[in-house]
């Protein structure tokens, strides 16, 4: 009998595996659409692939669904995890991650199905619908590659990652499903137009990729601007702290402190800083020295003053060493520091 139940164990997810191809054709017609849509790129999910892993693990111990998760999930999606969620983790770290996921999980498991059918359906998409409205602001954007409808392990919303290259080029949009399937209709429309406009600007910036220039303290502090700033743009209506994903009393205090804060990111830049100074800056975890998400405000803060000049479709083309110009002179005024920035460029 304990044999029995062992060869059980073992043969379940694969006979699972097995009828996936039934699950999966029923999506065909969508994918289809999906790719006519995008012209060519697909949209990959690793959804799909977990539910059928939950429904047949949920109510196995632990080490069994670490077992099988890897299998039947993580082993299909391997750049994804590796490139976008795992990020060179060492193995104790991808553990406890994979851990936490497998126990929280359970509260998102109808939200993660619900959100599953809407995005997948072309009638309803929110996807499709945030590309649509893009394409219709800014008429040029093709989509460079694959969408995966991902799994985060509960670390992001959606980012562009880079996925399918080698280079380290951000180059692929990946949802993270279980964080987006708790968020409203008009946030995931945010999320979603965040990161098109993520890919539309990596196509200028990275069309002679030197990675060195972007980990200076500038480039995330424009990027991230500019992406909430266009955001507004094309879904108008809300404050500024529903595009900055900022609770309102986070936003009031950050408002107060705008000027100091300027100031501290300006000696960043001023520094060439390397990023371990100043990725704390674009993370949801507030520290004693730095507030929450705070280079989002100040990247937002200084494109909104670039764009009282410039076009976004004219910003999105400047060049690194532009965009640095643009940060300093703007940061420096926020700070009331212009004399300080005009004798450190004429020293140069």
């Amino acid at each position: 009998m304990a044999s029995f139940r062992r060869m059980t164990f073992l043969l379940m997810p694969l006979l699972l595996l097995i009828c996936a191809p039934a699950t999966q054709a029923k999506t065909l017609a969508e994918r289809s659409i999906f790719e006519r849509l995008f012209q060519g790129p697909k949209v990959i999910n690793v959804v799909e692939d977990f539910l059928t892993f939950w429904d047949a693990m949920k109510d196995k111990p632990l080490a069994q669904q670490r077992y099988w998760w890897k299998r039947m999930v993580e082993d299909k999606y391997r750049d994804y995890f590796e490139r976008a969620v795992y990020r060179n983790s060492d193995v104790k770290t991808r553990r406890a991650l994979l851990d936490e996921f497998l126990v929280r999980v359970p509260e998102r498991i109808e939200a993660l199905r619900e959100f599953n059918r809407h995005i997948n359906d072309p009638h309803i998409s929110p996807l499709i619908g945030a590309f649509v409205a893009f394409k219709t602001r800014f008429p040029d954007y093709q989509q460079p590659r694959d969408i995966y409808i991902g799994l985060s392990l509960f670390r992001f919303d959606s980012a562009v990652r880079p996925v399918q290259n080698e280079a380290g080029v951000p180059d692929t949009l990946c949802l993270g499903a279980d964080v987006l399937c708790g968020y409203s209709p008009d946030e995931l429309q945010v999320a979603l137009l965040h990161e098109f406009f993520h890919l539309y600007h990596f196509g200028f910036l990275f069309q002679q990729p030197l990675l060195d220039e972007f980990r200076t303290p500038h480039m995330p502090l424009m990027i991230e601007g500019m992406a909430v700033a266009a955001t507004e743009a094309m879904l108008p209506g809300h404050p500024p702290a529903f595009y900055l994903h900022f609770s309102e009393d986070n936003h009031k205090a950050q408002e107060h402190d705008l000027r100091a804060n300027a100031g501290r990111f300006l000696e960043l830049i001023a520094g060439n800083a390397p990023p371990e100074q100043y990725e704390a800056w674009f993370r949801n975890t507030p520290t004693d020295t730095v507030p929450s998400r705070g280079g989002y405000l100040l990247g937002y803060e200084v494109t909104r003053r670039v764009l009282a000049a410039l076009p976004l479709e004219q910003m999105v083309r400047l060049a690194p060493a532009q965009l640095r110009e643009h940060a300093e002179e703007q940061l420096a005024e926020i700070a009331g520091r212009q004399i300080l920035v005009l004798a450190t460029a004429e020293q140069r």
